[in-house]
């Protein structure tokens, strides 16, 4: 998206999932620049934007702090790689570093485990 209100635009559209719009229908200006910036960051990881959206649907029910560590824990939670991995070739050695002791904690807690 090339700028806020074309993602504003795009994200209420009926061109989008229902679960969607309804998370946007509930953000304030300071956190449609959020959701922007964190989508913006995704997309640069994601190969498959379909599927990305797909698993939205279980992302967006809770809180979150970091949308593309979602979307590795979904990748990585998911064995069969179901319609295919959700990152890029590439990404996943960089997204491994900077999430493994995060990963390990949250699928561990409390156990010194090294993934």
């Amino acid at each position: 998206m090339k700028s806020l209100s074309e993602f504003k635009a795009h994200m209420t559209s009926p061109r989008v999932p229902n679960y969607v719009r309804r998370y946007c229908e509930d953000l304030n200006e300071r956190k449609w620049k959020w959701f922007y910036a964190q989508m913006n960051n995704a997309l640069k990881v994601v190969g498959n934007t379909e599927y990305m959206f797909y698993v939205l649907k279980w992302i967006l029910k809770h809180n979150f702090d970091d949308l593309i560590y979602e979307l590795y824990l979904q990748d990585y939670m998911d064995p069969e790689m179901q319609p295919g991995s959700l990152i890029r070739d590439g990404w996943h050695e960089v997204l491994y570093e900077r999430y493994k002791d995060r990963l390990a904690e949250d699928l561990y807690p409390g156990i010194p485990i090294s993934l």
